[in-house]
């Protein structure tokens, strides 16, 4: 009986071993992951700017790319927020793209073209919406910014605050 007792235990002691070093290895393989994942953003950092004819002007003037989607409350709030204080944008035209026909409604009747072009909106790829991009005059991407308030999309937009208030108490 001592015996199978002295077995187990010698049987027990090699499986935590073994164990261990597949915890290691495991724990290697995760290691080497997440070093494989810090990496990647620098690999697909794009050296050459990125450039989309269609946003581009004849005017000089640079253009605002609102990038809304149809299921998002905030989006709606972004896209209604620029219809109201498109006429106080100093400089640019505005332009709100989005895949879904219903986004159109959120800026009709302002002086926002409204673009519904799914292939487009995954070319441009953003991460998030609604996130606001410029585009140059020769249609080269200058930024891109996440419009998490009225606020930032202001501030993004160089929109005075006197004009938007004004603006928001006409609507």
């Amino acid at each position: 009986m001592q015996n199978i007792v002295n077995s187990l235990a010698v049987l027990a002691f090699l499986a935590s071993v073994l164990s261990l070093f597949a915890l290691s290895a495991m724990l290697k393989m995760i290691r080497d992951l997440q070093n494989a994942a810090l990496r990647a953003p620098a690999a697909v950092r794009h050296d050459t700017p990125r450039v989309v004819e269609r946003f581009a002007s004849a005017d000089g003037r640079p253009t605002y790319v609102l990038v809304v989607s149809s299921g998002c409350g905030s989006c709606e709030e972004r896209a209604l927020h620029l219809a109201r204080v498109a006429h106080a944008v100093p400089d640019g035209r505005l332009v709100l793209l989005a895949a879904s026909l219903d986004c159109a409604e959120w800026v009709a009747g302002a002086p926002v073209e409204a673009l519904i072009d799914a292939e487009l909106l995954g070319r441009v790829a953003v991460g998030a919406t609604p996130t606001l991009l410029r585009y140059t005059a020769a249609g080269v991407e200058e930024w891109r910014r996440l419009a998490g308030s009225d606020d930032d999309l202001d501030n993004l937009l160089r929109v005075n605050a006197a004009s938007a208030a004004d603006q928001k108490g006409t609507r």
